[in-house]
């Protein structure tokens, strides 16, 4: 429809709105609204303080109006979203204006029923976790505002309930609610509350079943004992909430991390023990964990050689980075080196999930050795694009045309493997890279024709290679 004929609708609209009996615009509008939950759900909301009913339960009816037509029509989250931000809009405008009942009965309505919500596949963007956090901010500005002492008592003593409902557990609800509990306690009774609360919450984790999950939960619960021990000024009970509850993995490395802060290594190399004794990992022969990372740090701190050559192998051989290896190098002497350095590429080779891994490993240490000929020939055996990309700049100048054949190797695996236009535009950079090394012109045409031929099927793979010029 144009401009001018929606125009004209429009004023042939209003117009004859004007004409209509107000008993006729009524019983039109109750039928329209049975067969339309959408324009029903509109109509509430931007009627609804004409409603006669109280704060709470006007709140249940729209929110659940609102779902309710999201059901209906199939479900969309934008619309749920923009529906509940007018509500939330018009909360806004009651604070501003020194209404606070109605936003807090909004808030409290709103995380009820949408938090069973969060997570929806169709969600991607979170648009209800939004609103959640919105109702939440809500709640915390009234809790700050000149809010009667009723009002905020009330708020407290909904969110001390709403925090032990496990179904809020699950979705991180729970979370807000102490958090909001916390920010708001306004003296030190309601703080002794929340300690009750934390230590009901803390008793019911430690009784669930052991996951990783459940461990999350239960120390959140105790990092908030924590804080609000620290909060009241009792500090040194603080700390022992944490060394009572070293099965949290957190506060043992929080624990570690504060003793190599003083510098106390003893203290650090025994908890460090007892951890690696209980989480001692079964299979490989190399097994580290983050515990040596830590075992590592304090060996480099107190120059232990010992400590620095098997806690250094043991990280590189399972995590292949370089840093642990040069770490390992500087405890030896030059001359005793050589012969070391051909131990690690022993062990690294007799490795039984050697694999790509075990490759770059010895890629780093031919690097780090200036090892080029061992560097080159591990190329040539591992002849994947993307392994001799990575060691391109290190050996065209001193192995030009070997890499130039080891391009046509692994061209011919990256063809053979691949289907796509993106695929097909990498290798014409690759042919292209490869005519700058001597030889590299003949095999680049060589391959370029072969490649033709062998796969005149994929066209766009043709016309891709069109576009090289020799």
């Amino acid at each position: 429809m144009d401009k001018a004929l929606r125009h004209s609708a429009t004023s042939l609209f209003a117009s004859l709105l004007k004409k209509v009996r107000d008993k006729e615009l009524r019983e039109f509008m109750e039928t329209y609204a049975a067969q339309n939950k959408s324009f029903e759900t509109a109509f509430l909301l931007k009627f609804a303080d004409r409603l006669k009913i109280s704060g709470k339960d006007k709140f249940q009816l729209l929110i659940q109006q609102i779902i309710a037509d999201d059901e209906a029509n199939g479900g969309y989250i934008t619309t749920v979203a923009a529906r509940l931000d007018t509500l939330l809009l018009q909360a806004a405008d009651q604070l501003a204006s020194k209404n606070y009942l109605d936003p807090f009965h909004l808030a409290v309505v709103l995380i009820e029923f949408v938090h069973p919500l969060l997570g929806r596949h169709d969600d991607p963007e979170l648009l209800l976790q939004q609103k959640v956090i919105a109702a939440f901010s809500l709640l915390d500005d009234i809790m700050h505002a000149d809010a009667g002492p009723q009002l905020k008592e009330l708020i407290f003593e909904t969110a001390l309930q709403q925090a032990l409902k496990d179904e809020y557990r699950h979705s991180g609800v729970a979370d807000d609610w102490i958090n909001l509990l916390l920010d708001g306690a306004a003296n030190e009774e309601q703080q002794y509350r929340i300690l009750s609360l934390l230590e009901q919450l803390i008793t019911a984790s430690g009784k669930l079943q052991k996951s990783a999950v459940n461990e999350r939960y239960e120390e959140f619960f105790l990092r908030k004992k924590i804080q609000l021990l620290e909060k009241m000024g009792r500090v040194e009970e603080a700390h022992l909430v944490m060394e009572g509850n070293l099965r949290i993995k957190a506060f043992r490395r929080q624990l570690i991390d504060e003793y190599i802060m003083k510098k106390d290594f003893a203290a650090a190399k025994e908890l460090l023990k007892e951890s690696k004794r209980s989480e001692m990992q079964k299979g490989r022969l190399y097994s580290s964990s983050e515990w040596d990372i830590l075992i590592l740090k304090i060996a480099l701190l107190e120059n232990d050689q010992r400590t620095i050559r098997q806690t250094g192998l043991r990280l590189f051989y399972d995590r292949f980075n370089i840093e642990y290896y040069r770490h390992v190098k500087s405890t030896y002497e030059s001359e005793k080196w050589a012969a070391e350095v051909e131990k690690i590429i022993s062990s690294l080779k007799a490795e039984t999930h050697f694999g790509l891994p075990g490759f770059r490993a010895l890629a780093a240490i031919y690097t780090e050795e200036k090892y080029w000929p061992r560097l080159l020939a591990l190329v040539q055996k591992n002849a994947s694009l993307e392994f001799v990309e990575t060691y391109y700049d290190l050996l065209k100048d001193r192995f030009p045309q070997e890499l130039a054949d080891i391009y046509r190797v692994a061209l011919r695996r990256y063809a053979e493997q691949n289907m796509g236009r993106e695929h097909y535009e990498y290798m014409v950079k690759m042919l292209r890279k490869i005519q700058s090394l001597p030889t590299g012109i003949s095999i680049a045409k060589s391959l370029t024709n072969e490649f033709k031929v062998k796969y005149s099927n994929r066209r766009n793979m043709v016309k891709a290679l069109n576009k090289l010029v020799f």
